[in-house]
Parts: structure tokens; C-alpha cells; sequence
């Protein structure tokens, strides 16, 4: 029988699903025709379809090293590859593929495929891209190009996208349910909510319906339904780490830190190396009055369960003391954030003779700072939606010799790309106030007022590096509003007020605040977070001031307000700021003196409690610094009693602020380039 015969058999067999009998007629043929490549590419589909990808890899080889010009057998290969999740490997297999046909649609796609899986969503989105062009019906093109750009942060692109496709295909689940993920990403949450409604009552147990619906519904306000959502994600995927994990962001927005703390372990122990959710919960132990050693256990415990993270060896980077220095910056707070009041001039004022800049941004949703960011660094990359690995990768082929991390364990960080130790020299600076546990971070810019030398250089893993000028350095161009007199001038009674964030305004610190008020009868308090629009969260804290005595009326609680002037205005009305601890205000008390409010502060026993002193010792105002809660209380009261003090502070606060090192960025970042410089000499001489 001919061989073109045999073939024919041997194929009909593999499409009917005979893969034994197919399998039989290859060998038949080989042995008859040892260098037949159709039969080996046959038999490296056998081998697909039942899931062996090892013998598919050497088969399709064969036939390749027999003919190389057939396209089938690249793809085919690249398939195997991918199933043996070997991405790079087939990348190389498709990207033959298109070389052969550069016009097929499902080659681009496979190829956008394998660079997907490779955690480089810029070139799997340019190659979904190239098969739509080939084949505007291309749906499963579309939809994966929609994917990638939502996880590029490309909201705007990946939302007409999927538009596209359900114009296509208007009934598709997977389509509806990653275009309302994309609109969440895109914060608009109410056309979000309406399409996971409309599928929930299509499929209300599909995996990561009910945690969607819970984020949107948690972005909208309505935390109570969300939390219900999320136990029920919970309930439906018992194995499901990311529902407890929103389950906590959300029981932390109405400040229940207990039941926040305890989802935040309940995901880690579901999925160990979850590093968002171990970051949170690291996060909200701040909050706590707890020791300092409690959280650097815990933070130990989040480098063990990320170990195992491959560490390939940066570029050799050379060891010139004297060259200039590539600093990389990685962060999700570019933007309009409160780490950008402590960078944004750094950037415009690095001697381009010793540093080159490079910013790795891994922010969702970009804004003006953004651009302002962007055009002031000598690199940018936006890392969003790239994997660890990739970022990693990157960084080393850009030859970073310091890697600066402007997050920690607050929320979007990267911090497990430092533990792939992409750079030779790695530093923890800014967005968290504490130990990051990792055994990569080599140092921690800190001061002497917020890190006294001894026990805290014992309970960091980095080593901590003091500047002489303070580790903080506020920039602001918010000449408006104007400083206005005292409020208690025109009111008779003295307003105390705080704008931090609720999780810092503890059951200790409502205590405290609460003793102060009842001294002062007539005085009252302004509390601003965003956090109060929730009706649980609001209630919780009338409560907590109820218990001491302080009624409602005495208490101003304000959330969200549009604008930066708007919410600046709000300390118009404030005579006095009280910092919370042990978790302190860092932008709400540079915002506070900016606006001629004084702020008294309790320097506590951690880096946490004692920055509101590194800031005011450094703004030239140590007389507002209490060293016990009695201290505390006895300032707030003796201020409060002295109407010509509040006039006098409020008149010179700003003005002295500006002359301060606190506002010094030309001082501070030429002994932050000198800070950067002896960590450099220290690696160069193999320290």
C-alpha cells in the first residue's frame, strides 16, 4: 500500500478519535519510510491529545529537523510546549509559525498566547491585535486583547474591546463578566453592578461572581451587602483565599480591625503565598497598640511563605564607585497620592550627574501626577499586569544598581519582585511604617526621631539608614486656601480635629481624645475620613465616644470631598490637630501645619507612633511632641487655653515650614544621593 495511503488512514484514525489504531499505522510508516516527517508530526498529535507533551515535543522535533518549512509543525510544537508550560520555548514555536504565514489570525493568536503566559501583556496585546487585523471576527482574539489590556491597566482600551465582542456575541458570559471587572478597575461601579446582576441571575455560583459583585457593591458604599457577597463567595469556593481577602479590606473600611486581621489569616491559610492578603493583614497590625516584636514575627513570616521565589543573578552590575548611579523606583502611587506630597520634586531635582532615574509604576488608574511623574523620570515602564517574573527580568536587563520600593505592604505593591533580587543593592523607603521582612531588602531610609538607635535596628530585617535631616521631605504647590484665623476666635470654643484615616482612630485613641474633651466642656472635634459615609463604620465611632461621655452633637464626622482645595479647607475650621497612635498621621499633619494648624503628637515606641515627631521636630516645632498620653492630654488642654498661642502658630507655621529641612528638596535629595551613594561603595567593596 502507498505511503500517501497509509497517511491517509493514519489520519482518519486521529480525527475519529482512534489514537491507538493512529498510532499503530505512524510506527507502520516509519518503519517503512524511517525519515517521513508527516508520519512524526501525526504522532506528535497523538501525543497531544493524550496529554503527553514530552513525547509530543520529540516527535514534532523530528519532523521539523525533516521539514521546517511546515507551519503546522511550529504550532503544533509550540502547543506542546505550552502544555508543558515551557512559554518561552513556545513562543519561539509560534513565532516561527507566523514567519511562515504571517497572515493566519490563529498563529498571532497562539503567539499573543505564549507571551501572555510569559507575564509580557504589552506584546501578547500587540499580537491579538495582529490577529483581529487578520480576521476582524477573530472573537477568542478579542477577548483574550481585552484581557491584557485590562490587566495593562488599559481600562479605556480593554472596555470597548469587550464592547466589540458583544456586539459579536452579545450573550457571552466570560465576556460580560471581564467587562465589569474592567469597569470596577475603571471605578465605574454602578454600569459594573448591573451587568454582574444580570449574570449573577444566569449563573449566581460561578467562581469569582459573588467576590466581583461584592467589590463593586463595596466601592458603592453598600459594604454590608458586600460583605454578604463575600461570604458567600466564600461558602460557594471554600478553598477561595480572595474572598476572605476582600472580606477583610471590607471589614477594615467599617474599622472592625479584629475581623479584618482574622479574614486576612483565613486567606493566608487557604493559600500561603497570597501576598496581597499578607500584606494586608501586616497593614492592619499597625494599627494596633501591639508591640513592635509581634509585627516582626509576622513579617518573618511573610518572607518564609513567599521563599522558594527563583532568584537568578542580576547582571554584573560594575563595581565603579564613581559611575552614575541607576536608581529604580517602583511603586503604585504615582498619582495623586499621599507618598506623591514626599517625591514628586525629588524627581526635578536629582543631580542627573550621579543618578539616572527609572520608575517602574504599577499604577491602575493614571492622572495628572501620573504624566508629572512620568515626564520628569529619565525611564518610565508601567508594570501593571506584569508578572513578578517579568518585572524582574526587566529591571535586570536595565541594570538597576539601587532598587528603591515607595509601598511596602500597603495596597498594589511589588514588593515580591524585590524577592527575586533584581538588583544589587535594594531599599525600602516611604508608604509603610515598618519592617518589610524580606531577607532582599538590604536597607531602610529612616531617621533618628523616628527610629532611635537600638532596639529598632534589632527588629528590621533591612539596616536601617538615618538621615540627618529626616527621612521625610513634604513638597506641596497648594497655595490656596489661604491660612485663616483660628476658628475659636469667631466660634468662643476651641475645635480639635483629625483628617487620618479610621483605622488609626483606635478604641485607645477615642479614649484619650474623649478625656480631652470632657476637660474642655464646650470644645469639639472634626473627624474626616472616607471611611465615615459607612453607615456601620460612623455608627461604631459614635458609639466608642458614647461610652466616655462625649455626645454626638459635640462630634463634625465628614467623608469624601472632590477636591484637593475642598479638603484642604476643612482645617480652616480646626483649631487644633490631634495625631492618632500608635499609628500616626505622616500627609494629614504636614497638611494640618501647612494650613496653621498645630498638631500634638504622642511619640510612641515605634516607627509607627513616632513619625508625627520626626515631623514636627523637623518642621521646628518640638514643643507639640507629648511623651505619654497625660503629656498628650495636658498640651491639648493647655493650647486649647491659650487663644494668643493658637493666633501666634497659626501665623507662623507655614513660613517656618517652609524654611524647615522639612521642605528643604534641594537637602534633602542631595543627602539622599549621598545616602545612595555610601550603600553603593558598601556593595562595591563586597560588603
Amino acid at each position: 500500500m502507498p505511503i500517501s495511503d497509509l497517511l491517509q488512514q493514519c489520519q482518519n484514525h486521529l480525527l475519529a478519535g482512534r489514537l491507538k489504531q493512529a498510532k499503530e499505522k505512524c510506527r507502520e510508516i516509519i518503519n517503512l519510510e524511517p525519515e517521513n516527517p508527516k508520519a512524526y508530526y501525526i504522532l506528535g498529535q497523538i501525543a497531544l491529545q493524550g496529554g503527553n507533551a514530552r513525547q509530543a515535543i520529540r516527535t514534532l522535533s523530528k519532523a521539523i529537523e525533516l521539514d521546517p518549512a511546515q507551519p503546522e509543525y511550529h504550532n503544533n510544537l509550540g502547543l506542546a510546549y505550552s502544555l508543558r508550560g515551557e512559554y518561552s520555548a513556545a513562543a519561539e514555536s509560534f513565532g516561527k509559525t507566523v514567519s511562515l504565514v504571517p497572515d493566519n489570525p490563529i498563529a498571532h493568536n497562539n503567539l499573543g498566547n505564549a507571551y501572555r503566559d510569559l507575564g509580557q501583556p504589552a506584546e501578547a496585546a500587540a499580537c491579538y491585535t495582529k490577529a483581529i487585523s487578520k480576521d476582524p471576527g477573530h472573537v477568542q482574539a478579542y477577548i483574550y486583547l481585552g484581557d491584557m489590556l485590562r490587566k495593562r491597566g488599559e481600562l479605556e482600551s480593554a472596555i470597548t474591546t469587550y464592547r466589540k465582542v458583544l456586539a459579536i456575541k452579545p450573550d457571552s458570559f466570560h465576556v460580560q463578566f471581564n467587562l465589569a471587572i474592567a469597569l470596577i478597575n475603571a471605578a465605574s461601579y454602578q454600569e459594573a453592578l448591573e451587568y454582574l446582576r444580570k449574570l449573577e441571575m444566569r449563573q449566581p455560583d460561578f467562581p469569582g461572581l459573588q467576590n466581583n459583585l461584592g467589590l463593586a457593591l463595596m466601592k458603592l458604599g453598600h459594604i454590608d451587602e458586600a460583605i454578604h457577597c463575600f461570604h458567600k463567595e466564600g461558602n460557594l469556593q471554600p478553598d477561595s483565599a480572595i474572598a476572605y481577602n476582600s472580606m477583610g479590606i471590607a471589614l477594615e473600611i467599617q474599622n472592625n480591625l479584629e475581623g479584618a486581621i482574622d479574614s486576612f489569616r483565613t486567606a493566608i491559610t487557604k493559600q500561603p503565598k497570597y501576598a496581597e492578603a499578607h500584606s494586608n493583614l501586616l497593614l492592619n497590625l499597625n494599627y494596633l497598640d501591639i508591640s513592635q516584636d509581634e509585627i516582626y514575627r509576622e513579617s518573618l513570616n511573610f518572607n518564609e511563605n513567599q521563599a522558594g521565589i527563583s532568584q537568578a543573578p542580576y547582571i554584573e552590575n560594575l563595581k565603579e564607585k564613581e559611575k552614575v548611579l541607576k536608581i529604580g523606583y517602583v511603586s503604585p502611587d504615582f498619582r495623586s497620592h499621599s507618598v506623591a506630597h514626599f517625591t514628586k520634586d525629588i524627581f526635578n531635582t536629582h543631580n542627573r550627574e550621579n543618578v539616572e532615574t527609572f520608575c517602574y509604576s504599577n499604577v491602575v488608574i493614571q492622572d495628572d501626577m501620573t504624566r508629572y511623574f512620568e515626564g520628569r523620570s529619565n525611564h518610565w515602564l508601567s508594570i501593571t499586569g506584569m508578572t513578578d517574573d517579568a518585572v524582574a527580568e526587566r529591571i535586570r536587563r536595565d541594570k538597576i544598581d539601587i532598587l528603591v520600593d515607595l509601598a511596602g505592604h500597603t495596597a498594589g505593591n511589588r514588593l515580591p519582585v524585590f524577592i527575586h533580587r533584581p538588583a544589587p543593592v535594594q531599599v525600602s523607603w516611604l508608604g509603610y511604617p515598618n519592617t518589610t521582612g524580606l531577607s532582599t531588602m538590604d536597607y531602610r531610609l529612616t531617621d533618628a526621631v523616628a527610629d532611635p538607635p537600638g532596639e529598632a535596628d534589632s527588629l528590621h530585617t533591612e539596616k536601617l539608614i538615618r538621615l540627618p535631616y529626616g527621612f521625610l521631605c513634604y513638597q506641596t504647590d497648594d497655595p490656596l486656601p489661604k491660612v485663616s484665623s483660628p476658628p475659636s476666635v469667631t466660634r468662643g470654643y476651641v475645635t480639635f480635629g483629625s483628617l487620618n484615616n479610621l483605622p488609626k482612630v483606635n478604641p485607645k485613641v477615642i479614649r484619650v481624645w474623649s478625656k480631652i474633651l470632657n476637660r474642655i466642656p464646650d470644645a469639639r472635634l472634626v473627624m474626616k475620613s472616607e471611611r465615615l459615609a459607612d453607615k456601620t463604620a460612623r455608627e461604631k465611632c459614635l458609639q466608642l465616644f458614647g461610652k466616655y461621655g462625649i455626645s454626638p452633637d459635640r462630634l463634625d464626622l465628614l467623608t469624601w470631598v472632590p477636591t484637593r482645595e475642598k479638603h484642604l479647607e476643612v482645617y480652616s475650621g480646626i483649631d487644633i490637630g490631634l495625631d492618632p497612635f500608635p499609628y500616626n498621621g505622616t500627609t494629614t499633619t504636614c497638611e494640618a501645619l501647612w494650613m496653621g494648624v498645630p498638631v500634638i503628637t504622642w511619640s510612641g515606641g515605634r516607627h509607627a507612633s513616632r513619625v508625627g515627631a520626626s515631623i514636627l521636630r523637623h518642621a521646628g516645632l518640638p514643643e507639640l511632641i507629648a511623651d505619654s498620653t497625660e503629656t498628650y492630654i495636658e498640651l491639648a488642654h493647655k493650647l486649647a487655653d491659650d487663644i494668643n498661642q493658637l493666633a501666634e502658630l497659626r501665623k507662623i507655621a507655614r513660613p517656618q515650614m517652609r524654611k524647615s529641612n522639612l521642605m528643604n528638596t534641594a537637602l534633602f535629595t542631595e543627602t539622599l544621593e549621598n545616602a545612595y551613594r555610601q550603600m553603593w561603595l558598601t556593595w562595591c567593596s563586597g560588603n
